[in-house]
C-alpha cells in the first residue's frame, strides 16, 4: 500500500492507538480462508490464506500472539513472521479481496467498536 493511502487511512481511522483488528474472512472467489489485520479499521491486509478455516484461525491466533508479545514491532521480525506463515503446509496464494469485502470488513471493525463503546459507557 502506497504511503499516501496508509497515511490517508490513519486520517480516517475508527480504531485507536495501538489498536488493531484481526480476523479470518472467506474470499468469495477462491473461497480459501484468508487470515487479515487493520491498523485503522480503514485498511485491511491479508497475511494468510488457506483452505481449512481452522489453519487460518490458528495463524489469527499466532498474530495475536506475537503482536502481544512486541515482536511485530521490530520490521525484521514482522517481515520474517509473515515470511513464514507463507511456508506453513496448507497455505495457499493470497488473493486480493474484493472492494465490496473490503468496504463490508471496515464496516464492521466500526460497528463492533461502536458497541464496545456503548457497553463501556453503560457499565460506566
Amino acid at each position: 500500500m502506497s504511503d499516501a493511502l496508509w497515511q490517508q487511512s490513519a486520517i480516517a481511522s475508527n480504531l485507536a492507538d495501538h489498536q488493531i483488528a484481526c480476523g479470518v474472512v472467506r474470499h468469495p472467489v477462491t473461497q480459501n480462508w484468508q487470515t487479515w489485520f487493520s491498523l485503522f479499521g480503514t485498511d485491511i491486509t491479508c497475511i494468510f490464506a488457506s483452505k481449512s478455516y481452522d489453519l487460518a484461525h490458528s495463524v489469527r491466533q499466532m498474530f495475536v500472539v506475537e503482536l502481544r508479545s512486541g515482536c511485530l514491532m521490530n520490521s525484521d521480525r514482522a517481515k520474517a513472521f509473515i515470511a513464514d506463515l507463507q511456508n506453513l503446509t496448507g497455505s495457499e496464494l493470497i488473493d486480493p479481496l474484493p472492494q465490496k469485502n473490503l468496504e463490508t470488513l471496515g464496516q464492521q471493525i466500526h460497528q463492533q467498536l461502536t458497541l464496545e463503546e456503548v457497553e463501556t459507557k453503560r457499565l460506566s
